[in-house]
């Protein structure tokens, strides 16, 4: 049960002394049986000594009382939660220090990923806890109660693979809710005496019931040369599919774009969701394969860093569990055996988008008709079924394929990926593709297209070669959309001007040096089969700081048919006052190949509570051949509890521009209407009811509304998400036991974060027995409210003093002694000026009660 500690009251030292030493002798460990404490030690200094003290006492002598206890439960060293957790007395199978044995159960070991085999002929008590003996008899624990802490041993011969049912219990459906999150901007701007305006706005509206989710994306947009129209772009239902760790959809949505483009249609898919995995098998890292010598500790480093460390038993060894790091750099191995030897070795690993760890695999497969966009009304539908699929295979393998068939068109992709130690992760694939009725001639043509990824990173120079890729396509082959494009419209197959794809290449490289900053380079370059001028883009920057300034160097270039444009910008900031401010000055110049140049200089910062309110204020200078207009702007955005809010003015000696949006979500769950900053796709909803303007740790401008609700957006699905409570804006009169939660949503859910919240008063307490003799010592002291439900758990001090928090105005008092009912006493507060923040101080007479009384609404409190 939970313990409330009582207030410094005022006593003699002397008396606080013996309290202090009773008290030490209570929390004590071990207690040998024959030493019993004397009672009378408290009459010293004013307080009571009675039989019921001595019979209190005396049950806590014996260990601490069974109950339910708020503890931190760590596990192997590790955090797990932080929960009300019940005790039971200790047995002879399971011995404790402090007489208590914790009550797990079945479903608590399984989620610690010990292996089924072994729990399937555990031992139970007779109230449900799993023993730890027999086949878990090597589990052991610690319960620290002065610190709260129970910390739980097991071996790790007892953990396997946590099953992917075990961790879909421990996913959160979410709870029903309607909701839309909205967006609307817009632009006025005026040039010489012409206005232009704009507007655009944007739903995304949803329902959520049990595991489906119902989504619907539709957007405005109106301008001075057309009128408001509304589209729908996206309409469908989804859900996860159980075991299959996938997601099904319904309606009106597109393909995946990971191997084929993406297409929008109407129809139904099944795909994998690879984020269900677990933390540490989520993203592709090499199988770390060694012989251990003995027992032996191996541990990885990368770039320095540790990012794991595990026992292994002796022989071969295969670490398959490794978190997703950084997709490039070699792994420094380290197996460290019983003796102390070592043994020490690199393993090179990088990957590319498509790869997966060995054994892992993701499918998708689409049925449906194709959705062209309204502008496209003369394009054809065809019927279209997509499929693809990938498979992690040893030694750093991923073979990957997938095939689109419609009506005049088929394609087929077979691919391979394979992480080459020293060299980079490369993957090959090559798509065939035949395609009917092709321009004006209606031909039938067939072609293939190359594809070639690269990626690697160079720990001894720290030279990242992010993404290297190039596409080569033969005349013949077209994408389907491009098939489409070039059966209902000829131009579009016989113009240079809109020729299909013949060669695209794309690289991202960067290199760091250390304190001295860093380069990076971006090229793309695409060929086009009817059209002899490339579309070139390339860009290369120098990023750097000496002492508090940073700088920014960047050359870019672009040619395209029409023209070819190169730029030289610099760019320093500098942060003003102390780092926390977040205030900066930052000046800027743009030099441009045609002789314009842009020049600006601003001043950026943020302020409010939280920094909710962020704001910029600039000059900026534009000089052309044929002119010089020096211009102000003025920005601020604004995170409200529930909205933002977006201003900016821009104006010059012949310009003049202004912007505004707003955006948010409208959510309704329950009696409650919740009006939120924008949501993502998971989210949490967060209720301290009654609680108004209660703020969330690390959330800019998040509280709760007037009845205590508000929503986190943009959870992380399938991940433990910590949502804490900001301490500092409860209200004096609310009372919050548990600040901190972790939910860990499904994807799309609006999980429930629901803290255990009291709204009421502080009490200081003083309970006198109907000859007006104080409580007893140490009696439990639990308050109830009028439906039965136990509001507030406390420890009963001397002189029968006690103190409360979070009284409501009316309320039942039940005092215990020995598990005993005592006394049981309806407790109404007076209707006193001292204010919310005052602790109200009153003294009542408790009817000493038989123990087979029953209180409230039928609820029985000594069971």
């Amino acid at each position: 049960m939970l313990r409330s500690p009582s207030p410094p009251l005022k006593s003699s030292g002397k008396a606080a002394g013996y309290l202090v030493i009773m008290g030490s002798g209570l929390l004590m460990s071990e207690v040998d049986a024959a030493y019993r404490f004397d009672a009378s030690f408290l009459e010293i200094g004013g307080g009571q000594g009675s039989a019921q003290v001595i019979q209190q006492v005396d049950a806590m002598s014996s260990g601490q009382l069974p109950g339910t206890y708020r503890v931190d439960v760590i596990v192997n060293e590790k955090l797990i939660d932080r929960r009300d957790l019940q005790f039971i007395k200790e047995t002879v199978a399971q011995p404790s220090a402090t007489g208590l044995f914790p009550c797990f159960d079945l479903a608590f070991l399984q989620r610690q990923g010990i292996k089924a085999e072994r729990l399937s002929t555990a031992e139970y008590t007779k109230n449900g806890c799993v023993l730890f003996t027999g086949p878990i008899a090597d589990i052991s624990y610690r319960y620290d109660f002065n610190r709260q802490r129970l910390s739980l041993e097991i071996p790790q011969a007892y953990i396997g693979p946590l099953p992917f049912a075990v961790r879909r219990q421990q996913w959160s459906n979410g709870e029903q809710v309607a909701f839309t999150n909205y967006s609307f901007s817009g632009s006025t701007s005026q040039y010489r005496g012409l206005q232009q305006n704009n507007q655009f706005a944007s739903l995304r509206s949803g329902f959520n019931t049990g595991p489906w989710r119902l989504r619907n994306y539709s957007t405005w947009h109106k301008s001075t040369a057309a009128p408001g129209k509304w589209q729908s772009l996206e309409s469908y239902a989804q859900r996860d599919m159980g075991n299959w760790m996938a997601i099904a959809t319904v309606g009106e949505t597109s393909t995946e774009g990971d191997l084929f483009e993406s297409i929008p249609y109407r129809g139904a898919e099944i795909a994998s969701d690879l984020d269900m995995l677990p933390e540490q098998s989520r993203g592709f890292a090499p199988v770390i394969r060694g012989i251990a010598t003995g027992r032996s500790l191996v541990t990885i480093r990368q770039r320095g860093y540790v990012i794991n460390e595990q026992w292994v038993p002796s022989g071969p060894f295969a670490l398959t569990n490794l978190y997703s790091t950084a997709g490039n750099g070699d792994l420094e191995v380290t197996v460290e055996g019983p003796s102390g030897q070592r043994q020490q070795f690199i393993q090179s690993f990088s990957s590319v988008p498509y790869m997966l760890r060995e054994s892992q695999q993701s499918y998708s497969i689409a049925v449906g008709q194709y959705r062209p966009s309204d502008e496209d009304a003369e394009t054809a539908k065809p019927a279209l079924v997509q499929a693809t699929l990938r498979r992690g295979l040893s030694g750093g393998s991923t073979v990957f394929g997938g095939t689109q068939i419609s009506e005049n068109y088929t394609s087929g992709l077979l691919g391979l990926a394979h992480d080459f130690a020293g060299v980079g992760a490369i993957s090959l694939d090559v798509t065939h593709a035949q395609s009917d009725n092709i321009g004006g001639a209606k031909e039938h043509l067939s072609g293939q297209s190359y594809r070639f990824r690269y990626s690697k990173s160079l720990s001894a120079t720290n030279t990242n070669f992010s993404l290297v890729g190039y596409r080569y396509s033969t005349k013949g082959f077209y994408t389907f959309t491009e098939a489409l494009d070039s059966q209902v419209n000829s131009r579009w197959y016989d113009s240079a001007q809109y020729g299909h794809t013949k060669s695209s290449f794309n690289a991202s490289v960067s290199q760091q040096f250390g304190t001295m900053g860093g380069l990076y380079a971006n090229l793309s370059k695409s060929d086009y089969w009817n059209a002899s001028q490339s579309n070139t883009s390339i860009q290369v920057g120098y990023n750097f700081s000496i002492g508090r300034v940073a700088y920014s160097l960047g050359v870019a270039q672009s040619v395209s048919q029409d023209a070819t444009s190169r730029s030289l910008s610099l760019s320093l900031s500098l942060p003003l006052g102390a780092p926390e401010s977040g205030k900066r000055v930052s000046v800027s110049t743009t030099q441009g190949s045609q002789g314009t140049a842009v020049r600006s200089t601003a001043l950026s910062g943020s302020t409010y509570e939280n920094n909710a309110l962020s704001y910029s204020v600039g000059v900026t200078q534009h000089v052309s051949r044929d002119d010089n207009v020096t211009g102000g702007s003025l920005a601020a955005r604004y995170n409200a509890a529930n909205t933002i809010v977006h201003s900016a003015i821009n104006q010059s000696a012949d310009t003049r521009q202004l912007e505004y949006g707003i955006e948010g979500g409208v959510v309704a769950y329950k009696n409650n209407l919740m009006f939120t900053q924008p949501l993502g796709e998971t989210n949490v909803i967060v209720a301290t009811p009654g609680a108004a303007e209660v703020a969330v740790l690390n959330k800019s401008g998040i509280r709760t509304n007037g009845v205590g609700y508000t929503v986190v957006p943009s959870a992380q699905p399938y991940r433990k998400n910590r949502i804490a409570l900001d301490t500092a804006s409860l209200s004096d009169d609310t009372d919050i036991s548990k600040l901190v939660q972790e939910i860990t949503p499904n994807r799309g859910a609006f999980a429930l974060a629901k803290f255990d919240t009291r709204i009421g008063r502080r009490v200081l307490l003083t309970v006198l027995d109907p000859s007006g003799q104080p409580a007893p010592f140490a009696a439990d002291v639990q308050l109830f409210g009028g439906d039965g439900e136990r509001l507030i758990s406390a420890m009963m001090a001397d002189n029968g003093r006690v103190y409360l928090t979070g009284v409501p105005p009316r309320s039942e008092l039940v005092l215990k002694v020995n598990n005993n009912i005592w006394c049981a006493q309806a407790l109404e507060l007076p209707s006193t000026d001292q204010g919310e923040a005052s602790i109200v101080q009153i003294t009542i007479k408790c009817t000493v009660k038989s123990n087979d009384m029953t209180i409230g609404k039928g609820v029985r409190h000594d069971e």
